[in-house]
C-alpha cells in the first residue's frame, strides 16, 4: 500500500506540475541520456528471530535471533534516460524515467546476535561450517519530476549551461541474494555426537525490491546542433531512500523463518551523453 501511495503522489504532483506549464507558450522537446553510474560503498544488514544456536558457535544462552553487515562494493554501471518536458523562457519541467544497474561484490563483516553482541565461534567444535553469501547486482527504475534553470551564454555562442533538481520514486531491485551455510563433522576416524547435523543447514537465494523516495541534483552542458537538435553532457547526483524488505529462507532448522534485509546509502553518480530534440 505504502507504495502505491509514493507512485500516486508522484503522478499527481507531476500531473499539477506539467499541466500549469502545458498551458502556457513553451517548447516541447523530447530527450535521451546514456552514460555510467557509479555508487558508494552500500550497506547490506539483516536480522532475524533464530533461536537455533549453532554447532559452530558458543551461546551463552538460547539466542533470540541474529544480525548480518556487509559491505557492498558497486562495479561502474550503466544509466539510460528518457524524458520529455516544456520549456518557459529560461526554466524547464521535465518528466523523466531512469533505469541504473551495477553489479556488486559483496564483502563481510560482522555477525552479531540480536542484541548486538558479537557471536562467538567455538575453536574446539567437532563440526566445521562453510558459507557462500552473494549479490549479483542491484538496478535502480526511476520515475522523476526534475525542474531545471538554463544560462544561455550568448546569441553567438550555441552554448546552454543548466542546474537542475528532480524529486521522484524509484523501485530498488537486488537481484539474486544468496546464502548457503552446511555443517559437517570435523572427525575422520570416529563420528559425531549428532548425526543428523545437516539439519542446521541454511539456503536463501531470492530477489529483493522496494519502492522508495529519491531525489536528484544535476549539471549540464548543451550544444545546439541546430534550432531542433542539442547535444551535451549531463551529470547527475541520486540520493534514494533505503530499501527494507523480508524474505523466507528455502531451508532452514526452522520452518517458515524468515529474515529482513536493509540496504541503505543508496547514493550515486552519473556521467552521461545527451540528447534532446525539440518540436
Amino acid at each position: 500500500m505504502t507504495r502505491i501511495l509514493k507512485l500516486v503522489w508522484v503522478i499527481v504532483l507531476t500531473s499539477m506540475g506539467m499541466s500549469n506549464l502545458f498551458a502556457q507558450s513553451s517548447d516541447w522537446y523530447i530527450g535521451f541520456t546514456e552514460g555510467t553510474d557509479w555508487m558508494d560503498v552500500l550497506k547490506q544488514a539483516g536480522f532475524n528471530t533464530d533461536t537455533v544456536c549453532y554447532p559452530t558457535f558458543l551461546c551463552p544462552e538460547e539466542p533470540e535471533g541474529y544480525r548480518w553487515f556487509y559491505d557492498l562494493e558497486p562495479r561502474t554501471g550503466d544509466r539510460v534516460e528518457v524524458s520529455i518536458g516544456k520549456s518557459l523562457g529560461e526554466y524547464r519541467a521535465e518528466l523523466a524515467l531512469v533505469l541504473a544497474t551495477n553489479e556488486i561484490r559483496q564483502v563481510y563483516d560482522r555477525l552479531t546476535f540480536l542484541d548486538h553482541s558479537p557471536v562467538v565461534l567455538d575453536e574446539n567444535s567437532q563440526y566445521f561450517s562453510e558459507v557462500e553469501s552473494w549479490i549479483r547486482c542491484i538496478l535502480v527504475n526511476g520515475l522523476m519530476l526534475n525542474t531545471y534553470r538554463d544560462f544561455r551564454m550568448s546569441n553567438s555562442i550555441p552554448l546552454t549551461t543548466y542546474i537542475g533538481v528532480g524529486l521522484g520514486v524509484s523501485r530498488v531491485q537486488i537481484e539474486d541474494l544468496f546464502f548457503w551455510a552446511s555443517y559437517g563433522c570435523n572427525n575422520i576416524n570416529e563420528p559425531c555426537v549428532d548425526q543428523q547435523i545437516s539439519r542446521f543447514n541454511v539456503y536463501q537465494h531470492t530477489d529483493l525490491e522496494d519502492v522508495v523516495w529519491a531525489l536528484n541534483v544535476s549539471a549540464g552542458i548543451d550544444y545546439e546542433i541546430n534550432s531542433q537538435l542539442l547535444m551535451g553532457l549531463k551529470l547527475v547526483h541520486r540520493k534514494t531512500d533505503d530499501l527494507v524488505q523480508s524474505a523466507s529462507y528455502l531451508r532452514h532448522p526452522i520452518p517458515d523463518a524468515t529474515n529482513t534485509t536493509r540496504i541503505s546509502k543508496l547514493n550515486s553518480w552519473s556521467l552521461s551523453l545527451s540528447i534532446k530534440i525539440k518540436r
